[in-house]
């Protein structure tokens, strides 16, 4: 299990200019660079990724967003894992929900997720519910993401496997409106007992797992003390350098 704390910004399709993107990416980096108990992965659209080439520190990574699932082959539009490897990147979102929004099944997602590990970097496979129901369907409905997406991954590469719990019905809403820390403790349990029941006790262990569903300064701290996770995926706060930094600060003191 990892000591320190994940946290994962997705800029997502912003910023609109390189010049923004770098003066985000500058503000981020130095703030994580500062902290000794946090990792900072941070993930900008591929138009950027050369741009950031090879500029992670030991403590701020570069992360991308999706991949293709080969190295070659007829596929124009795509980036491979070997060319994002190349540019230094060490992590990467696989299956993030607005992705799958786009008609990205469990398959593709897991072997995306081969794909990325297979070239020594490390996968961020995304699982989230769309809704809740009374009746506790939607706990079926993660098992099931969880045990497609992660189809042909073999035991050896868990260390360097991230699962990343997304509830789509938090995503882009405020703090009062995200899971609370006891909810985030109650999945991660759950994405434990899948993962115990699917590989065994020792490789359910080994990936860290990141709540991702309305992260903000206001509720970072609680969920990463209290939710029973190792990070946390950040969305639209992460293009709030201040904001962000905040956050990071928060990880940092737990």
């Amino acid at each position: 299990m990892r000591r320190k704390k994940l946290i994962v910004a997705n800029w997502k399709m912003h910023p609109g200019s390189m010049a923004e993107a770098r003066s985000l990416f500058g503000k981020t980096k130095r703030a994580g660079s500062r902290l000794e108990k946090v990792e900072t992965v941070i993930c900008p659209p591929f138009a950027y990724l050369g741009a950031f080439a090879h500029g992670g520190t030991s403590r701020v990574f570069l992360g991308a967003q999706d991949v293709f699932y080969s190295n070659s082959g007829r596929a124009t539009g795509e980036v491979s894992p070997e060319m994002l490897r190349d540019l230094g990147v060490t992590h990467v979102i696989v299956g993030h929900s607005e992705r799958r929004a786009l008609g990205e099944t469990n398959e593709l997602v897991a072997r995306k997720a081969v794909a990325v590990l297979a070239e020594g970097m490390q996968a961020i496979v995304c699982i989230g519910e769309k809704e809740r129901d009374e009746g506790g369907a939607f706990y079926e409905t993660l098992k099931v993401q969880l045990k497609e997406s992660l189809q042909g991954i073999a035991r050896r590469f868990f260390i360097d496997l991230i699962i990343a719990y997304e509830p789509l019905w938090a995503i882009g809403k405020s703090a009062k409106e995200a899971s609370t820390p006891k909810d985030v403790q109650e999945m991660s349990i759950f994405i434990r007992k899948v993962l115990t029941d699917l590989y065994g006790k020792e490789a359910a262990q080994q990936p860290s797992v990141l709540y991702g569903g309305a992260v903000e300064e206001e509720n970072a701290g609680a969920i990463l003390s209290s939710g029973g996770v190792q990070g946390l995926l950040v969305g639209h706060k992460s293009l709030d350098a201040e904001a962000f930094a905040r956050i990071l600060k928060s990880a940092n003191a737990v």
